[in-house]
């Protein structure tokens, strides 16, 4: 496909600090669990979801996860402070569990928190959301990408007050956050960057833009930096389609939600998926180079969201989705929403230079 300024169909090259490697690919398995989501820590514990299901990990042992809580909602969700864990869901806002407002429910009228996709804790009685739409779940990000929904928001949320302010607004779909002095950084997943948000309703300025994914949610390092996730890569035939709105509509429309040519958590499963230019295997060999409808990548950044260097699994892999991630007891336990794992990164600093 050829085209000049914004006949362009280009994407960003993975390389520098996103050059590929297989280091996720091969990362141990912690656990196996059925739709894995969130990662959080909460003290010394590691906590994960499934579904509507609040899951408690055993990260030194083989032990099985042990369901914690269960919810009317899937979550989608989550962030720890001391003993209190926020906790996001699905068009039913947030609910505290533990800590000085243990039991609180925040789910104000109308669309303001009907999709929760990260949280981040500002202080012990403030909570910074990302409000991923307006008009869709808060695990529909890829109809959102193909609609071009642009409906999303981050809110500032008081629970000693119950007041919810809507800090920045006409974003497209925030899907990470982390605090940092008086503001947040939030991924924007469909325009590929990260913003600073100035609290409680300044400005906003680009941290890192043009990014090669989507990315997804975002976890302080114990560092100081930053580990960005990634739902998937992308790839021109997808920016091609996201210009072509008759195509794109009809798509949406009329063909089941699995079958999209578009980006997925997970890819090579059925025969009725679409294939994605290269994708085709040879001599019954997947090109680790082809591109690829799924993708496992998380990206470690300094302070500032510069990206230092990352993780990869690849398009001839299988833990593709890194949705989430969370450091405990010095080790990185990374959500694979691909491959429905838990995996484990004991030593971070040092797999990511070799």
């Amino acid at each position: 496909m050829l085209g000049r300024r914004e006949g362009a169909v280009t994407v960003p090259v993975l390389d520098g600090p996103f050059l590929p490697n297989q280091k996720l690919e091969i990362a141990p398995v912690l656990c196996e669990i059925d739709q894995v989501d969130n990662l959080v820590t909460l003290g010394a514990q590691l906590l994960a979801s499934s579904g509507s299901a609040l899951l408690r990990l055993e990260p030194t042992s083989s032990l099985s996860p042990e369901t914690v809580a269960r919810f009317d909602a899937p979550i989608t969700a989550m962030a720890g402070l001391g003993e209190a864990l926020a906790i996001g869901l699905d068009r039913n806002g947030v609910v505290v569990r533990g800590g000085r407002f243990d039991g609180m429910v925040v789910q104000p009228p109308g669309d303001v928190l009907q999709c929760p996709t990260a949280i981040a804790w500002l202080d012990e009685s403030t909570l910074a959301v990302c409000n991923g739409s307006k008009h869709v779940g808060a695990l529909d990000w890829r109809r959102a990408l193909m609609t071009k929904d642009n409906s999303g928001s981050v809110v500032v949320v008081d629970l000693a007050k119950d007041k919810v302010t809507i800090a920045a607004a006409g974003l497209g779909w925030p899907s990470g956050l982390v605090a940092s002095a008086g503001q947040v950084f939030v991924s924007e997943c469909l325009r590929h960057r990260i913003l600073a948000v100035a609290l409680p309703g300044g400005g906003i300025r680009e941290l890192a833009t043009g990014l090669p994914g989507y990315p997804a949610r975002l976890t302080r390092s114990a560092a100081g930096g930053v580990w960005l996730c990634f739902y998937s890569v992308r790839n021109q035939l997808v920016e091609f389609i996201l210009r072509e709105d008759a195509y794109r509509t009809r798509m949406v429309n009329e063909v089941p939600e699995d079958y999209w040519m578009a980006p997925s958590l997970c890819s090579g499963r059925s025969f009725k998926e679409p294939m994605q230019g290269s994708q085709l295997k040879q001599m019954g060999i997947l090109k680790p180079y082809s591109v690829t409808r799924s993708y496992g990548l998380v990206a470690y950044c300094d302070a500032n969201m510069t990206p230092i260097g990352s993780f990869h699994s690849r398009a001839d892999g299988t833990r593709h989705g890194a949705v989430a991630a969370a450091e405990c007891g010095g080790a990185l336990y990374v959500a694979s929403r691909g491959s429905n794992a838990v995996l484990a990164i004991r030593d971070p600093a040092a797999v990511l230079s070799e």
